[in-house]
């Protein structure tokens, strides 16, 4: 892929890939080509091979791919049209939060067609078996096969989300949204170790923030806009603290906004 004197070709080429069932391949292609540097310069095209991009990492669950592909594209867009990385994260975003939804949604009617009172005429006898040496009820076992991957994905795109966005005044209003999905995620789902670490997370980004002060494009935290949205979000995750009791991590966040306050 990273031969093809054209991006047009390249993703034509993955677009075969794809069609013929060949998915892996055709991610691995243009993971070394987005990787290779080789597109230096913004131009639609590279746009549209990222969009492609993010969903055959989604579709196959390869965070670290995603990851790494975020990161190159951002080096060649952020300062010339950060438009576009913005609008290939939120579809990133978007199809990571669909496919667990889905996954719920697919748990949930599996779970429904279970529970019945004739488990004989409705159950294999294999899930018999294994609900009888296991003790694992039908709905353990749904989550755990079709929700908690996807759920674990979804985390995982949250992390890598705030870390390509992090430390970038072009692009902190994004970083708030994502804080807020992630927050409410939490909540919805009473995560609770997963809010303690998004709290630690936002805490270290914005320690380096302040470590870093000479850095390009900073966000400049005495300018009315920046904080504001740094101060939503703070509060934001103290109102999840609370929801979720975690009493210890809303008085953290308490420190946190009345520092920032003064």
């Amino acid at each position: 892929m990273a031969t093809f004197a054209k991006p047009e070709n390249a993703l034509k080429r993955a677009e075969e890939l794809i069609n013929v069932g060949q998915k892996q391949a055709a991610l691995q292609a243009l993971h070394d080509l987005i990787t290779s540097r080789r597109y230096r310069a913004w131009q639609k095209t590279l746009e549209r091979i990222m969009f492609k991009y993010v969903e055959l990492c989604v579709d196959m669950r390869r965070g670290r791919f995603a990851k790494d592909g975020l990161i190159q594209y951002r080096i060649v867009c952020e300062q010339v049209n950060v438009s576009s990385l913005e609008e290939v994260i939120k579809h990133f975003l978007h199809l990571s939060t669909e496919k667990a939804e889905q996954a719920r949604t697919q748990a949930q009617a599996l779970e429904e067609a279970l529970d019945v009172d004739d488990l004989e005429a409705d159950k294999r006898p294999e899930d018999l078996m294994l609900s009888y040496v296991s003790g694992e009820k039908g709905k353990d076992r749904s989550d755990r096969e079709l929700v908690t991957p996807w759920f674990k994905f979804l985390w995982e795109t949250y992390r890598t989300v705030l870390e390509i966005l992090r430390n970038n005044s072009k692009l902190e209003a994004l970083y708030a949204m994502t804080a807020h999905r992630a927050f409410q995620f939490c909540k919805q789902y009473k995560r609770k170790t997963e809010f303690r670490r998004l709290c630690e997370i936002i805490r270290n980004h914005l320690a380096n923030l302040n470590k870093y002060k000479d850095q390009r494009d900073k966000p400049d935290l005495s300018l009315p806009e920046s904080l504001q949205l740094y101060l939503d979000t703070r509060f934001e995750q103290l109102k999840v603290a609370m929801d979720l009791e975690l009493w210890q991590e809303a008085f953290r966040s308490v420190e946190d906004i009345h520092g920032s306050a003064w």
